[in-house]
């Protein structure tokens, strides 16, 4: 019977060792790398929807025939001063950008009514364009430039 070795060579040679190393090291910046796209991924989703929230909130302040009544002929500063009580998060924004006027005439074959720019903002035309339908557009805005939505309201004017 022989005695057990004391002494063997049992163990990982240094090549090994650095491949192993080398695999790991590989391994963890793949994964490090893909949780960095999520997350950014997921702040600009994050900010998109806020950007999204603040449009429909501002959207729902301008329909409000309460808060917001109908002005003939509006421009845009008209529903703007309304807008500006709007409770935004820090880093939004919307803003009224275009107020159209339907003319009362009858709509094109496609089946859509025809929406004649309302004047500029600095100019107040008479009242014969505004047959009391209005498009108003309002785009909320990210302070970072990431976001940016557009919501189209259609508010009438209410006898």
């Amino acid at each position: 019977m022989r005695a057990p070795a004391i002494h063997t060579d049992d163990g990982f040679s240094l090549a090994e060792v650095l491949v192993t190393i080398a695999i790991m090291g590989i391994t963890f910046a793949a994964i490090l790398g893909g949780l960095m796209t999520s997350i950014r991924v997921s702040d600009l989703q994050r900010t998109e929807a806020t950007a999204d929230a603040v449009a429909r909130s501002a959207a729902e302040w301008v329909k409000d025939s309460f808060r917001t009544p109908y002005h003939d002929c509006a421009v845009v500063a008209d529903y703007s001063s309304n807008l500006a009580a709007l409770p935004t998060p820090s880093g939004y924004s919307a803003t009224i950008t275009k107020v159209e006027y339907c003319d009362g005439t009858a709509p094109a074959a496609t089946g859509t009514y025809s929406l004649s720019p309302g004047p500029p903002d600095h100019i107040q035309l008479s009242c014969s364009g505004d047959k009391g339908l209005q498009r108003i557009t309002i785009v909320a805005t990210s302070s970072n430039g990431q976001a940016a939505e557009t919501v189209q309201v259609m508010k009438r004017k209410v006898s």
